[in-house]
């Protein structure tokens, strides 16, 4: 097993573990204050990790890539897309999710991974960007222009969607994204 198989193996494991307790009324309401103060849904800053699209989206990366990975969540897909591309800029706004991430990866955190505990949509795009990556399927917000003259890859319950110069180029589902 490689190292990043192990430490995305520790990131699942902590997640099932957390997921496995029941929040108190005190973390929910902290949890409702924290999404009504940024203008979230509840689900834009829950996580729930879509890594049945995983595989898919990393056959549409490249080597030279730069990503910038919106909802990273507990940086499972940023730190196996970190092996596969230049650097990797994972946002997360849910500081609770990216902080137990952190603590769980600890030092084993790749170097070209960066992590961010921020709303992507009010940051400024790094200039070394050359993909944007969404894999929230429960995303309520339209992405900002700015990002469009990027390729962005995001996910729906449908497929994988790849927008080019701000058209949509192509719709995967399924099993139809071949190597």
């Amino acid at each position: 097993m490689s190292e990043i198989s192990r430490i995305v193996l520790r990131l699942k494991k902590a997640y099932e573990k957390d997921i496995g307790r029941t929040p108190s009324h005190e973390e929910l309401k902290k949890f409702e204050e924290f999404c009504e103060d940024r203008n979230l849904t509840d689900l834009e800053a829950w996580f729930c990790p879509e890594d049945w699209f995983y595989v898919d989206v990393l056959k549409l990366l490249n080597p030279d890539d730069v990503v910038f990975d919106v909802g990273a969540g507990d940086l499972r897909f940023a730190i196996i897309a970190s092996q596969m591309v230049k650097k990797v800029y994972a946002v997360e706004i849910n500081p609770t999710i990216l902080g137990r991430a952190l603590t769980v990866v600890g030092y084993d955190l790749p170097s070209n991974v960066i992590p961010i505990c921020a709303d992507a949509w009010s940051l400024q795009l790094p200039s070394d960007v050359t993909v944007i990556t969404c894999l929230m399927i429960h995303r309520a917000r339209s992405f900002p222009r700015e990002w469009l003259s990027k390729r962005i890859i995001y996910t729906r319950r449908e497929g994988i969607f790849v927008v080019e110069n701000g058209k949509l180029k192509e719709v995967y589902y399924d099993d139809e994204i071949q190597n």
